[in-house]
């Protein structure tokens, strides 16, 4: 089959077998979109088999150097190891093709001073209770847009977070009090705009936004950050708070100790800085001189 079948065929058995039906409706969206949008034509006409690792860093070459060029390569990647275990192809040319290099933008979470204008700029706008829950639990964007009031269960006080990223994704966080007054007051919203522009939303919907609608409306009102900001804004929250370190984890659904860990040792930096600058060779023990 792989000395005949062209990659771009492959792929598209491989979406809907493999992917499509297994996957929540972000993560098919952003398969489908590097298939469709970033999937050379050209590239797709190749049997699978005649594909040289020229050809994939040339088709690599052809998206703009950042997040898509690597999510491509991942996504190409999955399909020829797929391929491999059924047996269409011998090898996996993904692996002799280059790697990307790309450095991810590091999180730049709000100052306390941008967290109070933030707040002030969301406050009695539709997006209020929205972007208090992503500032008060450091969930995934998506995460938070696809929770369905099945997943808040309030006699435990716990809320299911279904993430697919990783598989500390799917966890449990708490429902505090802050959240619950959240909650019930996007439920009062929702009551009262279960019709808007036109567009209806399943009514076990927490959060009636789409992904695209929500990173816009953030730049609007806070154009320095990003929307993803906010879950760095909660992490260095915890730490400043003195939260365990592996509880914030757990809570935000790293994969590793170390992603929470780089967030952790930069706020524990400052801290260090601002006690190292009280240190002088005179000291003040408080004597006073005798009256």
């Amino acid at each position: 089959m792989g000395k005949s079948i062209s990659f771009g065929v492959w792929l598209e058995q491989w979406f809907e077998v493999y992917k499509k039906p297994n996957l929540q409706p972000n993560s098919v969206r952003n398969i489908e979109q590097i298939l469709r949008l970033h999937t050379s034509v050209w590239l797709k006409a190749l049997p699978m088999a005649k594909i040289t690792p020229f050809d994939i860093d040339k088709a690599l070459a052809e998206i703009p150097l950042g997040r898509t060029r690597v999510y491509a390569r991942q996504t190409w990647n999955n399909a020829f190891k797929k391929a491999c275990k059924l047996g269409y192809i011998v090898r996996n040319v993904m692996e002799l093709s280059d790697p990307v290099k790309y450095r991810k933008q590091r999180g730049n979470a709000l100052t306390i001073a941008e967290q109070a204008e933030f707040l002030k700029a969301i406050h009695g706008k539709r997006i209020e209770w929205v972007m208090l829950f992503y500032l008060y639990t450091g969930v995934r964007r998506c995460e938070a847009l696809t929770l369905q009031w099945d997943d808040i269960d309030y006699g435990e006080e716990l809320i299911l977070i279904r993430g697919t990223k990783t598989a500390e994704s799917y966890r449990h966080i708490l429902l505090t009090e802050p959240v619950k007054a959240i909650l019930d007051e996007q439920r009062k919203q929702n009551e009262s705009h279960k019709f808007r522009e036109g567009i209806t939303y399943p009514p076990e919907i927490v959060f009636p936004f789409s992904a695209t609608e929500m990173s816009r409306t953030f730049k609007k009102v806070c154009p320095a950050h990003h929307l993803h900001d906010l879950r760095h804004t909660f992490v260095t929250r915890c730490a400043e708070c003195g939260v365990n370190i592996n509880v914030c984890q757990q809570l935000v659904g790293h994969s590793t100790p170390d992603m929470t860990m780089r967030v952790y040792t930069h706020v524990f930096d400052e801290f260090k800085r601002k006690e190292a600058l009280k240190f002088t060779i005179f000291p003040d023990f408080g004597n006073k001189k005798d009256g």
